[in-house]
């Protein structure tokens, strides 16, 4: 059985807003310190504990070591249950040739 995955919190919720609208403004991700400030966390533990599980959901990546080297990461499209994909079709190979009768 498949679970559905938890929504974010709020404060989540805040911070991938403030990444969004930084990394568009500056180019660059903001520093812990500045999440914190703009969120209302003066913990930088408390922010890097956000940012870890942002990142443990594959919303964020970072592509160096400091969290201001992160990167939003593009969400898969959601799929449908009960439908399938349009593939080949039934009695074809992966190519889509059909096997001599």
């Amino acid at each position: 059985m498949r679970r559905e995955p938890r929504p974010l919190t709020t404060r989540q919720e805040a911070v991938l807003a403030v990444i969004k609208v930084w990394l568009a403004e500056r180019g660059h991700g903001p520093t812990v310190r500045e999440i914190g400030a703009r969120v209302g966390l003066s913990s930088t533990s408390s922010v890097a504990h956000q940012l870890g599980r942002l990142e443990a959901r594959g919303l964020i990546a970072r592509t160096g070591r400091d969290w201001s080297t992160c990167v939003l990461v593009e969400e898969p499209p959601a799929r449908r249950p009960g439908l399938r994909s349009r593939g080949a079709g039934v009695g074809v190979d992966q190519y889509g040739r059909r096997p001599p009768a």
